[in-house]
């Protein structure tokens, strides 16, 4: 597989493990692409013309976005490592006068570390160069012009140029961290994966730092996740390799036009901390007028909620949460926990309910009790643990 597909331009863009499928359905609707291939975190895409390439820096579940160079099958050895990333011609990524640094990983079981596998591709980008160029590239670790992501995962090497300086998970909004917080990227991912449509009301019972609901309100909203980690893209390798896509990129944060909203992205916590703390996120990213935290137990917030809907002419109807998974709480309070807070939110009215959790044993044993209710479940990796994202329909 080579940077070019038969009319495009190849990329590879990463998300969590077990949201493959919902971000290449979020890139279809973003831009015309053509999808080339799914793998635990990553997904290879084709795309067409420079503003879809633009377009796909709109993803609010990509982590990371590359310009795909060369894939490479069965390969063993630092040797075949060495030969195969030597026979790239990198002129087409780094100017001469560019600094460059290899950003390794590795996957599987090999007899080698991934330290390895930056220092023997790293020594092949300098010689390939120093062969067709006659110069001699110099490295820079900490500050590099180009970044150049070698990963191999058991036996097949990517060799790709990054578009991200760091993950797009990181958002820049959260002044205050939740000890157990929610990326971004996956609470957008949950969002969709609940159905849920930008301008919906939604309700997050144990909105920790409020991450759920303020990625709501930053989609509603219309706010574009490049234009609020412009300083997390490549913006300047973009620009060499292909300027209409940044330019394409610029011209939408310019033009950009936001949206009012009332205040229907409700988050719900008993701690007054997290609650504060979500408080000051929304301000930072901007829509505090359109996001609603709220100190309390979900018992008694909930149906409080549900008594004003004909005041504020909204009907909350969707819920998606990341509860807690029994880091400190015994298995049997655990169960308590979200057999009550399932019978809440069914007992008020709710019609979809997503919610993430490792904690998959007790909330099977909870969802098992439950009669006539839908559920799908989707096997996910939530930072380094095995979880599922389960969706009730009511």
């Amino acid at each position: 597989m080579g940077l070019y597909g038969a009319m495009g331009i190849m990329m590879l863009v990463t998300c969590d493990t077990g949201f493959e499928n919902i971000l290449a359905e979020e890139l279809g609707e973003l831009a015309a692409i053509g999808l080339r291939g799914i793998s635990s975190g990553r997904i290879f895409v084709e795309v067409y013309r420079y503003e879809d390439l633009a377009n796909v820096f709109r993803s609010r579940i990509a982590n990371n976005i590359y310009i795909l160079v060369q894939v490479e099958e069965n390969v063993v050895h630092l040797d075949d490592i060495y030969r195969f990333v030597k026979s790239i011609d990198f002129a087409k990524f780094i100017e001469p006068w560019q600094t460059f640094a290899i950003r390794p990983e590795r996957i599987g079981k090999h007899d080698f570390t991934s330290i390895d596998i930056g220092r023997v591709a790293g020594q092949a980008v300098i010689d390939s160069y120093l062969e067709s160029r006659g110069h001699r590239l110099k490295v820079n670790l900490d500050n590099p012009d180009v970044e150049i992501y070698v990963e191999l995962n058991v036996d097949r090497l990517i060799v790709a140029v990054s578009l991200t300086r760091s993950s797009l998970h990181l958002r820049g909004y959260k002044l205050f961290a939740h000890p157990a917080g929610l990326k971004p990227t996956i609470a957008c991912a949950l969002l969709r994966f609940a159905g849920w449509r930008r301008d919906k009301p939604l309700v997050d019972p144990m909105c920790g730092g409020g991450t759920i609901p303020i990625e709501a309100a930053l989609a509603s909203k219309g706010v574009e996740i490049p234009c609020i980690s412009m300083d997390r893209i490549d913006v300047r390798t973009l620009y060499r390799l292909y300027p209409e896509a940044g330019e394409a990129l610029h011209n939408l944060c310019r033009n950009s036009m936001l949206n009012e909203f009332d205040r229907i992205f409700v988050g719900i916590d008993i701690n007054p901390r997290f609650v504060e703390g979500a408080i000051v996120n929304a301000k930072n990213a901007g829509v505090d007028d359109a996001t609603l935290f709220l100190v309390g137990d979900f018992r008694g917030s909930i149906p409080k909620l549900k008594r004003i809907e004909n005041e504020i002419g909204v009907v909350f109807d969707t819920a998606v949460f990341n509860p807690p998974y029994g880091y400190r709480m015994k298995p049997r309070k655990l169960r308590e926990l979200y057999e009550d807070m399932l019978k809440i939110l069914i007992d008020n009215g709710f019609r979809r309910i997503v919610f993430i959790t490792s904690a998959t044993r007790v909330s099977e044993k909870v969802l098992e009790s439950l009669r006539g209710i839908e559920v799908q479940k989707l096997k996910v990796i939530h930072g380094t643990l095995p979880s599922y994202v389960y969706r009730l329909e009511i």
